[in-house]
């Protein structure tokens, strides 16, 4: 064996303890880079995947449309049935879509819709109030799935030449317009000036057939029909959507009586296992699909000279299509709360790199203190420093290399498959060269040359030393970083937020900058106290603590750094948690609630029921302001009825608002017009405060009224935010005008099909709890079968799942682990570190008599004061992080609800982690004083010569 490969070999075997923790080190760090990526990734592909499934049980979120056009003049009619060639389009579409989309979407249905018409004339209603009526009549290609005929059949798939269309209507609509199998009425198209006569006949009577998929939210109006009043006839107008047969389209186009339908195609959306990789392809992707969709579908230009394509759904010609994209939206909002889960992440990991690269530093250090003597017997040897760098880097270098490939080696085989994060090559190989750097950096500092003394100055006059400086920079680089977090607010980043995992680290090293010059004059204070006592032993070890305060400052930003990060994951943990139970009332409203589109007349529920039921109504309103007729459009008014809200829940800030500004009756003018009370948000009162708004196009329930809108008070925070608005204004946008009136104003006010019907579910207030299937059924009961029904227990348990919520809470328990693992090897190398000293000063007093059980207390008592200082500033600095990154920290993204959620400390927490940090820093120091205290006199004696 060579000389240097001999001498690599000796030093390495007195270091071999120490290069072994470095090689764990550097192991891990190597190990979490290829191992983290892909698990928190696979954790928001699962996230991406659950927000997509949920989004497609209220509707469709990808479809394609167009209108189907007439032959051309002289030609003959299509070889292929509309359902045919809708059929057959629909896969169609899918295959001119570009690989990452077509992946991605599956095949639903499709559909042809006719335009509104009325039935002429109107066959007598069990009703008397019932004048008119309007139907739209539809194919939809998988109805017969999804309905239960209860009387008659479904429409046939081939009707006779000149037999009446045949056509399936609901149980709901043929009670109410009084209509059975086998009756015939006369559909009208057009206005009073041109219109044509359509004949159908009622084939069968369906009712609702729930399969579990979405259908019967997209296509509520089949089920059930509106009623509504009509200012033409005084009366009340009936809307109701009915079923026709996979023939119907050709057999009204034969009769040349009715407009092209409009059609449709609905697809599904199923995105894979890397859902987050292909986040931004799908994206790009739908673009330019409307591109790539006119060029397939519409190959030429029609001859009519108006210079649009020629567009074909089979053999059929069609229009221009056009497509509805609700991925897009739902892509970019998940977005935005990834980034968000990504920066309030990135503290725990950088803490944890902080902590480990901490460690490894003690770890070097106490290595070099190992070989001093020996390093200064090279130097007085002749051998120069970078001879010395070199030396001990060359014994580091194959052990650290080693252990970084089986540390990335483990991170890989262990690593998730098929998920959107790959193993961080760049990180792991930056980790483990700063790890290593370490090594040459501190020996280069131990073994350099001395510097020429500089002349002494007086202290008065001396600006600042080089610790002086070196505090105030990393104080400096802390304020900066705090206050550009703040003013950059909850603004994500697209990748790695350097900014938001460094400020909290400088943070700090801040903290513990300020705690190492408030540390040692409390302990001197304390000291002080101490020797005015009789015995010495507490004013020696006090006072040994205070000198060694500056000594152990690595080891003290390391167990604050991990007491913070633990208190701060606490913070966070119990932030959402709270969070969510607050975001899901926003969502429920109550114990549960019942939605419906549409303005709809709930059914009463029994006095015997076990739930309180308060209705409430949303309508979007064209306004006039009396006072300077300025129009206000798409004002949100929503009805409450708030005294049965204040029954159900009597803390309700709403109905509290509602019955002390806005409880009294309409108030009847002189002109007839129809006055009701009502609350306005603040930017609106301002605007338009001591004038009515009127809604014009509406009239009240005797229909000859206008209405008047009388804002008596604006909303404050505390009532806009009342959970019972939830289910009606959680999706409106930012900024629309809002109005909130009572049960008086529901009345007046006519229905809208574009409006929103919620009932609010309560269990009695103090009785016994209402199980899941009560509530359920009290909903389905109050707005019927196809009504969107969600328990609070359901949507906390599904909030309470949510993959990036449980990404958050794995990832920062997995930091407070090894955080406290490490903090604790830290800790164990710094008091190998300064045990020399402890022990020298043992050593004295023992010669001077100090017994053995004194002797350890001793040293017990020189390392309380660091437990407590370490505990006590890491709590601190845990429960001070949050409030200094204020709008940087947005948990919003994991809790929902109306408002950022305010920032609740888990105190039960973070007083166990103040008390087990400074405990176990006890234990480790007992243990010390119980070795001290076996060792004979002449050891003792000889560690004090040393």
């Amino acid at each position: 064996m060579s000389g240097p490969a001999r001498l690599v070999r000796r030093e390495a075997s007195g270091d071999l303890p120490l290069l072994v923790c470095l090689a764990v080190l550097v192991g891990v760090l190597t190990a979490l880079s290829a191992w983290l990526p892909p698990l928190v990734s696979g954790r928001q592909d699962a996230a991406l995947r659950q927000r997509v499934q949920a989004a497609q049980r209220t509707a469709p979120l990808f479809t394609v449309a167009t209108t189907l056009s007439p032959p051309a003049f002289g030609e003959l009619p299509p070889p292929q049935s509309v359902a045919a060639a809708l059929r057959l389009t629909g896969p169609q579409l899918i295959a001119e879509a570009d690989p990452v989309l077509r992946r991605d979407l599956g095949y639903v249905r499709s559909e042809a819709d006719f335009t509104l018409g009325r039935l002429m004339p109107m066959p007598p209603a069990p009703d008397p109030r019932i004048r008119t009526s309007v139907a739209q009549l539809s194919y939809v290609s998988d109805a017969s799935a999804h309905v239960r005929i209860v009387a008659g059949a479904f429409p046939a798939a081939v009707t006779p030449t000149r037999a009446p269309t045949p056509l399936a209507v609901s149980q709901a609509t043929a009670r109410l317009l009084g209509l059975h199998v086998g009756e015939g009425f006369t559909m009208r198209y057009g206005d009073s000036d041109y219109y044509a006569d359509s004949a159908f006949t009622v084939s069968g009577v369906y009712v609702p057939l729930q399969t579990g998929d979405s259908f019967w939210n997209d296509h509520a109006a089949l089920d059930q029909p509106l009623q509504y009043p009509d200012a033409d006839t005084g009366g009340d107008q009936v809307s109701f959507q009915g079923l026709l047969g996979a023939d119907a389209p050709e057999h009204l186009a034969r009769d040349g009586v009715l407009p092209y339908p409009s059609v449709s195609w609905q697809f599904k959306v199923t995105p894979g296992r890397d859902a987050v990789a292909q986040e931004q392809r799908l994206t790009d992707a739908l673009a330019a699909y409307g591109t790539e969709l006119q060029a397939a579908q519409c190959p030429s230009m029609s001859g009519d000279d108006t210079g649009e394509p020629a567009c074909t759904a089979g053999y059929w010609p069609v229009q221009r299509y056009t497509w509805t994209d609700g991925l897009t939206p739902l892509l970019a909002s998940f977005d935005q709360e990834r980034q968000e889960a990504d920066e309030v992440q990135s503290f725990a990991l950088a803490s944890v790199a902080g902590v480990l690269l901490a460690t490894a530093s003690v770890a070097v250090r106490l290595l070099l203190r190992r070989r001093d003597g020996h390093l200064r017997l090279q130097r007085a040897r002749g051998a120069s420093t970078s001879r010395l760098v070199l030396l001990r880097s060359a014994v580091a270098t194959p052990v650290l290399l080693a252990a970084g490939v089986i540390g990335w080696a483990l991170g890989v085989h262990y690593a998730a498959r098929g998920s959107s994060g790959v193993p961080q090559a760049g990180w792991a190989a930056a980790s483990a060269a700063l790890a290593w750097a370490l090594l040459p950096l501190l020996t280069w500092l131990a073994v350099r040359e001395p510097g020429v003394p500089r002349r002494r100055v007086r202290r008065g006059r001396r600006f600042a030393g080089r610790r002086e400086v070196l505090e105030l920079t990393a104080l400096l680089l802390a304020v900066a970083g705090v206050v550009a977090l703040r003013l950059r607010g909850a603004t994500p980043v697209q990748g790695v937020d350097l900014e938001m995992s460094a400020v909290p680290v400088l943070v700090g090293l801040a903290g513990v900058l300020v705690l190492l010059r408030i540390y040692p004059p409390v302990l001197a204070l304390l000291s002080r106290q101490a020797r005015r006592g009789r015995g010495a032993l507490a004013f020696v070890g006090l006072a040994r603590a205070g000198r060694d305060a500056t000594a152990t400052g690595l080891a003290l930003f390391v167990l604050v750094l991990t007491v913070a990060t633990a208190v701060f994951g606490g913070m966070v943990a119990r932030t959402v948690t709270d969070g969510v139970a607050v975001g899901v009332a926003w969502t429920t409203g109550g114990d549960a609630v019942a939605l419906a589109a549409g303005n709809q007349t709930p059914t009463p529920t029994p006095a015997s029921s076990p739930v309180i039921a308060v209705g409430e109504q949303s309508r979007s309103l064209s306004l006039t302001a009396s006072r300077d007729g300025a129009s206000v459009t798409g004002v949100l008014t929503v009805t409450v009825d708030a005294a049965r809200l204040a029954a159900a829940e009597p803390g309700s800030p709403l109905a509290r608002a509602l019955l002390s500004k806005a409880s009294s009756a309409p108030v009847r003018r002189a002109d007839g017009t129809v006055e009701l009370p009502v609350l306005g948000d603040r930017t609106l009162f301002a605007a338009e405060s001591g004038g009515d708004l009127s809604a014009a196009s509406f009239a009240n329930t005797d229909r000859t009224h206008q209405v008047r809108l009388r804002m008596t008070g604006a909303l404050t925070t505390a009532e806009l935010h009342d959970p019972a608005l939830g289910p009606l204004t959680a999706a409106v946008p930012p900024g629309t005008p809002l109005l909130i009136g009572g049960a008086a104003a529901q009345a007046q006010l006519a229905p809208q099909t574009a409006g929103g019907t919620a009932v609010l579910l309560y269990a009695e207030h103090g009785g016994p709890p209402v199980g899941a299937d009560t509530l359920r059924g009290a909903a389905v009961a109050a707005l019927g079968p196809l009504a969107e029904v969600r328990l609070r227990s359901d949507a906390l348990a599904s909030m309470r799942a949510d993959g990036l919520t449980s990404e958050l809470r794995q990832v920062y328990g997995l930091s407070t682990v090894l955080t406290a693992l490490f903090g604790l090897l830290a800790v164990a190398l710094e008091l190998a570190l300064t045990a020399r000293e402890r022990g020298r000063t043992s050593s004295y007093l023992r010669t001077l008599g100090l017994g053995g059980r004194p002797a350890a207390a001793l040293q017990v008592l020189q390392l309380v004061p660091f437990g407590c200082a370490a505990a006590l500033g890491g709590v601190l600095l845990g429960m001070l992080e949050p409030r200094l990154l204020g709008p940087a920290l947005n948990l919003r993204q994991f809790t929902g609800g109306p408002a950022r959620p305010a920032l609740h400390t888990d105190y039960r927490l973070t007083v166990a982690l103040g008390l087990g940090m400074a405990l176990l820093v006890l234990a480790a120091a007992a243990a010390e004083a119980l070795v001290a205290r076996v060792r004979r006199l002449g050891a003792v004696l000889r560690l004090g010569e040393v």
